[in-house]
């Protein structure tokens, strides 16, 4: 059986499981521990430790024991992170940035999830184990000066700045420079002061792997067609029309003439920055408003489905089975039973 998961329900479920002893947090100097069993869904230990102000770690193991589709609706709050996958598989879309995509074994990503949906979808059996590193840009590169800034990711350095901010994802593959710090991490001789200046030092060196991955990505990308911030912000300008005119949307040759690029650029650069291509980042934006209407608003499924511009009912059902896992009808039942 397949349970849905949202924000709501994940919290409540949450509290529960604290409440009646299955789900226990112990916090010891800079560690926090949580071990048990999240309700029914599946068994959990997570290990978090603040290594120096907007740096932490969290080692995650947990056995899913139904299968599941979590549902996460958009947060104010900013994430930046890598995540190291040691064991299992997740598929993750974080929509209107990336399509479905696996997550799984000796792979990585970057991510900066702000006001971002994301839906995952976890197999009952499956054991995933990871290591997340968490960090704070403001706080974290606060004594770096400006050229040490130009080195790393431009979706950290907007953030230091305080620029304009926009979501984010990378994967990339974890290399054996980066098998072997994960495996010091993991195998830790230390405790106390110790183990966090040594598992400081292990982070760091994670993190300038990855750093100097982005430099060797950002060389082999300068011939891309959207080199530079100006091209970029044309591209997110474009992005912003397409959402407001769900209907009835701009041709691709009328998207570019009012953004001010040609076709060709306005097409390579789209699926550059947001990995698809403009038309598919409608359509599955189209998709993610409609589950929104239908978890918040009383309206019926062809009601929704024009509002976001389908006009066939049968379609829209199709698209939105083949997105989210389930039909729209059993998506709005689950919904009116959690109102």
């Amino acid at each position: 059986m397949t349970k849905i998961l949202t924000d709501t329900d994940e919290q409540e479920l949450w509290a529960e499981s604290e409440q009646n002893g299955k789900l226990s947090s112990q916090s010891k100097g800079f560690e926090t521990i949580t071990v048990g069993k999240f309700s029914d869904i599946c068994n959990i230990y997570s290990c978090s430790t603040e290594l120096r102000s907007g740096l932490s770690i969290l080692v995650d193991d947990v056995e899913f024991t139904n299968d599941l589709v979590w549902i996460k609706d958009k947060s104010d709050n900013l994430r930046f992170g890598l995540s190291f996958f040691l064991s299992g598989k997740v598929t993750v879309e974080r929509h209107g940035l990336i399509d479905k995509t696996d997550e799984s074994v000796g792979k990585y990503y970057s991510e900066c999830n702000c006001n971002l949906q994301e839906t995952e979808w976890w197999k009952a059996g499956e054991k995933f184990s990871r290591i997340y590193l968490r960090i704070e840009p403001q706080q974290f590169f606060q004594s770096f000066g400006e050229e040490d800034l130009e080195q790393i990711p431009i979706y950290l350095r907007q953030a230091v700045i305080g620029d304009r901010i926009q979501p984010y994802y990378q994967q990339e593959k974890i290399t054996r420079q980066m098998q072997r710090v994960l495996r010091q991490i993991l195998q830790c001789p230390h405790q106390g002061l110790m183990k966090r200046m040594y598992l400081e030092s292990q982070v760091m060196e994670l993190m300038m792997l990855h750093f100097q991955q982005f430099q060797e990505q950002a060389d082999r990308d300068r011939n891309f067609p959207a080199r530079n911030l100006s091209d970029v912000e044309k591209i997110y300008q474009a992005k912003e029309i397409l959402l407001n005119n769900l209907e009835n949307p701009p041709s691709l040759l009328e998207l570019a003439r009012q953004v001010g690029l040609n076709d060709f650029k306005l097409k390579c650069g789209f699926r550059q920055v947001f990995g698809t291509s403009a038309f598919k980042y409608l359509h599955d934006y189209r998709l993610e408003k409609a589950r929104q209407l239908l978890g918040s608003e009383d309206m019926k499924i062809e009601e929704v489905a024009f509002r976001v511009g389908f006009d066939s009912r049968s379609y829209f059902a199709s698209a939105f089975r083949k997105k989210f896992g389930v039909n729209p009808k059993q998506y709005l039942q689950h919904c009116q039973k959690s109102r």
